[in-house]
């Protein structure tokens, strides 16, 4: 087995990679897409991810993403690590585990000092990365709503509605103002809304809810929505009522079904929900894991060194890699 990276891939490789994508995670990263990013931001690290490669089949892969993290101590780069995945037919090979050492390598070469990454506590995966030296620092909330039927927003409340042309770079701005002064995920790559939605990982037209106040955006709310549920895991307002507008708008476009909440819109306004009949659980199965890279690191100090418990940290689901 050896190991390439994105660029070194070969056309045929390529469509191995997509197949590995698909079979373990059930998505898929195409090449343009990739390449956008790259166009317009540094999310990528140089080499992009580490693929491992048998004969001329791809085996294994994941991505290396770079991120801002301000801790505690202060902001810094840090490795976050997406699509782990190996091929079914070499499950249980060591693959992943080769794959994490060489990205560790990498990453200390280049001077980071911390790898994140997403899993789920219930998956095997979960205890390979306890194995390679990732602890659980933050596993997010959860608030649920049983149908319920829509209630007529009050007129008191700002204006929500579908975003305008030009809306984008107004909101990228708004996240990065309403973050200022809090801790974990605070500075996002630029233009990363812009480019979200050019990759498909979001339509704007669909799933972004805006508030307004005399025709300038001053919040906005991501929603997924399917015919069984709709869930938010991004508020982002400049005050409680904005918040609250938006709020009363996703439980309007949920048409009667359940409707979720998720990560820092549930903890900024934990009252607010169970004050609305939401039922809240503190943490679920999805977990974010942090690895001090070249040294040992106990479980609590990992949470106290990423700051998850402190008040001030934010993620929403944008900040899932």
């Amino acid at each position: 087995m050896r190991f390439r990276t994105f660029d070194e891939l070969s056309p045929s490789m390529d469509v191995d990679r997509l197949l590995v994508h698909v079979v373990t995670l059930g998505g898929a990263t195409d090449r343009a897409s990739v390449e956008l990013w790259r166009r317009r931001s540094d999310i990528f690290a140089e080499y992009v991810g580490i693929f491992a490669v048998e004969g001329e089949r791809v085996v294994g892969q994941t991505y290396v993403k770079r991120y801002r993290y301000d801790f505690p101590d202060g902001p810094e780069t840090v490795s976050a690590i997406a699509s782990v995945g190996t091929r079914p037919d070499r499950a249980r090979a060591g693959i992943a585990r080769r794959i994490l050492e060489e990205v560790h390598r990498r990453e200390r070469e280049a001077g980071i000092r911390y790898a994140l990454l997403w899993t789920n506590r219930s998956w095997g995966a979960h205890r390979l990365y306890e194995r390679l030296g990732y602890r659980d620092v933050y596993a997010f909330p959860w608030a649920i709503r049983g149908p319920a039927r829509p209630k007529v927003r009050k007129p008191n409340l700002p204006a929500v509605g579908p975003p305008r042309p030009g809306d984008m770079a107004d909101l990228e701005r708004l996240h990065d103002r309403e973050a200022e002064g809090r801790l974990g995920f605070v500075r996002r790559p630029k233009r990363s809304m812009r480019t979200a939605a050019a990759t498909r990982q979001f339509d704007p037209a669909r799933d972004l809810i805006v508030a307004r106040a005399n025709g300038v955006p001053v919040g906005y709310a991501l929603v997924e929505s399917t015919p069984q549920r709709a869930i938010c895991g991004e508020v982002v307002a400049g005050s409680h009522r904005v918040r609250r507008s938006l709020i009363a708008e996703v439980e309007r476009r949920s048409n009667g079904q359940p409707v979720v909440f998720q990560h820092t819109p549930v903890t900024d306004s934990l009252g607010f929900f169970r004050g609305r009949g939401y039922t809240v659980l503190a943490s679920g199965w999805y977990t974010l894991m942090a690895n001090s890279l070249g040294r040992r690191w106990g479980a609590r100090a990992a949470v106290e060194g990423c700051g998850t418990t402190d008040r001030r940290f934010l993620c929403q689901s944008g900040d899932r890699f």
